[in-house]
């Protein structure tokens, strides 16, 4: 038996999905456990509670095989890094509490720098955490999401703009599916041999010229960039309805991604998964 935090989530929806398509039973954390009722219908065992709480974490790995574990998004925090922390603590409490034997770390590329990382740096301290959580503990670091031009997809579609934060428009960086991160934890947990730590990327890399394009075929129209100035990214994302902590974090991660800060380490195993950007485009739903 597998257990996991975030099914409802993209990443623990995929290693659900993953697992259940290999026919392991899973227990889930769920904080609302009607969000979650489709997965109770494929046999999920649903535990109730709160990623901070190590007693429900506890029931949830108690008896596992091994747990994947990610840190669910809390974008109103007042105080996001802390949070993550926060988190991490709580998991390990559980993890150490249910005598688990193996966990997998939903974690990013850059958590090996301390600084100028933005929300990154909440994964730089949950690693350090949860390094001897158990006694096999492997870090997934993927890299920046395909789906987070999801968030502005409805856009390309009503106006044919495509907004981003990317400075140099035509640059290659890696960017991998959700549903690839979902195939890859599933592997992880189910290999007692599991590296320490795997860096994954997509097939290939992709620029915000590549993405707009992506969006321009799965819609048939023109989609066109748009650059915000640096000066309106922290009000941008407030008005998306995220808190200011966690916006001045948003923008400090674009500002790594733009001056190549923010990348891979080269360390562990080097992954890419299979699904290319325009594929994970195709999927969406049109707004």
């Amino acid at each position: 038996m597998f257990a996991l935090i975030g099914i409802t989530g993209q990443t623990g929806s995929a290693v659900a999905a993953a697992l259940l398509g290999q026919s392991h039973r899973l227990r889930a954390l769920v904080r609302a456990p009607d969000r979650a009722a489709a997965w109770a219908r494929q046999g999920v065992q649903l535990q109730p509670g709160t990623a901070t709480d190590p007693e429900a974490l506890r029931r949830t790995f108690d008896g596992a095989e091994a747990a994947y574990v990610m840190i669910p998004p809390a974008p109103a925090h007042p105080d996001p890094v802390g949070y993550y922390a926060e988190v991490a603590k709580a998991a390990r409490d559980a993890a150490r509490a249910a005598g688990l034997g193996r966990l997998v770390l939903l974690s990013s590329e850059a958590a090996h720098l301390p600084t100028g990382t933005g929300p990154i740096l909440g994964l730089h301290h949950a690693e350090a955490v949860l390094a001897d959580a158990a006694p096999h503990v492997t870090r997934l670091r993927p890299s920046y999401f395909q789906e987070n031009w999801r968030s502005v997809f409805h856009l390309a579609a009503a106006q044919g703009i495509l907004p981003t934060m990317l400075a140099d428009l035509d640059a290659r960086r890696p960017m991998v599916a959700t549903a690839d991160i979902g195939a890859s934890a599933a592997e992880l947990l189910t290999d007692p041999k599991a590296p320490a730590l795997v860096e994954l990327a997509g097939p290939a890399d992709y620029s915000a010229r590549d993405a707009a394009a992506a969006m321009g075929k799965a819609l048939g129209r023109e989609v066109a960039l748009a650059q915000p100035p640096r000066t309106a990214w922290e009000g941008i994302l407030q008005e998306a309805g995220l808190g200011a902590g966690y916006a001045r974090l948003i923008a400090e991660m674009y500002d790594g991604i733009n001056s190549g800060h923010i990348r891979f380490s080269g360390q562990g195993e080097q992954r890419r998964g299979a699904a290319s950007l325009e594929e994970t485009v195709a999927g969406w739903p049109r707004p």
